[in-house]
């Protein structure tokens, strides 16, 4: 019979509470090991490009997590490999039997948050006990990576969830303008929305390039900077913009294609050109989409603008997640 969660989260704890620095030092080294190599499977397996890109993500920073921990053992035990530790690991194991039974990219995602949860969780406990600060420290050190991994999962858990709720998938949707309110979201639905005839024009707030290696489309990255950097337009020049988006619609509709431009973090334009100007700038693109079939994607957060701001948007963007 599997074992209660809380029971195991209490035996890993009483087994790793006692142990040295250098101990619990080469526990988390290989705890990670085994995660990365976990995440990497489940991205073989998955075939949504969300998905698929979340775990080989998730696979990344586990390793990237390894080997910031392995340079750490090597500076505070010099000459020295780390050590095996006799407990179970405090991630994939308490939920493998899950994962791999899971056909659902929900129950999967779901899977995995809780496994994430619970390392964060006997973390934290192990943090309570521990005799030792430097362990304490540790401890502390991994259930805040532990967070971080279980809310990159929920994102997409998230959006997925409400496409179930909706009865269709990215790809189903219409010709129109939408909202979403969390700039690593979106470009998670950006990678299943994108999987068609569709062409990207993308006005972002951070790094293009790195933008446009992770949503994978065909079309051009903009970044809305003050800074003189090449694809960059001053927040003050976006009007200047209108022909080009203009053009870009017209040109996709023509080749049997449909435009997509996304603009990034909308309070930011509001910030710099003042709501109505950003406001005036968001409606002329998305009449151009409705013209053209194609469509408008917005990131902003409601806490960036005025209640009545806020409705304005509402009413002009379906908000999907």
């Amino acid at each position: 019979m599997e074992k209660d969660p809380s029971e195991l989260m209490k035996e890993i704890v009483n087994r790793l509470k006692n142990l040295s620095a250098k101990e619990l030092l080469s526990y988390a080294i290989f705890n990670e090991e085994e995660e990365a190599e976990y995440y990497a499977e489940l991205a073989k397996r998955a075939e949504r490009r969300s998905v698929k890109a979340l775990f080989k993500k998730m696979s990344e920073e586990s390793k990237g997590h390894e080997q910031l921990l392995r340079r750490l053992f090597n500076r505070l035990f010099p000459g020295e490999e780390p050590v095996k530790v006799d407990a179970p690991p405090v991630e994939v194991y308490p939920f493998y039997p899950k994962f791999e039974s899971a056909r659902d990219y929900l129950s999967a995602l779901s899977y995995c948050m809780e496994s994430e949860l619970f390392a964060k969780h006997t973390y934290e406990l192990l943090a309570s006990v521990a005799q030792d600060e430097e362990v304490r420290r540790l401890a502390l050190d991994l259930a805040a990576i532990e967070q971080l991994h279980y809310e990159e999962i929920k994102r997409v858990y998230d959006l997925i969830e409400a496409f179930e709720r909706r009865h269709l998938s990215p790809r189903d949707l219409t010709s129109g303008a939408y909202l979403l309110t969390d700039d690593e979201k979106v470009k998670y639905f950006l990678l299943d929305f994108l999987d068609g005839p569709r062409v990207l024009l993308a006005f972002v707030r951070e790094n293009p390039r790195k933008f446009a290696e992770f949503v994978q489309s065909p079309g051009k990255v903009l970044w809305v900077t003050k800074t003189d950097v090449e694809d960059g337009i001053p927040p003050e020049l976006i009007f200047d913009m209108k022909r080009e988006v203009s053009k870009f619609f017209k040109k996709c509709s023509s080749k049997g294609e449909q435009g997509v431009v996304f603009i990034q973090n909308l309070g930011y334009l509001a910030s710099q050109l003042g709501f109505k100007e950003a406001l005036d700038f968001v409606l002329y693109v998305k009449d151009l989409a409705t013209l053209n079939n194609g469509y408008l994607v917005v990131t902003a957060i409601p806490e960036a603008f005025e209640k009545k701001e806020w409705a304005i948007i509402t009413s002009e963007l379906e908000l999907i997640s």
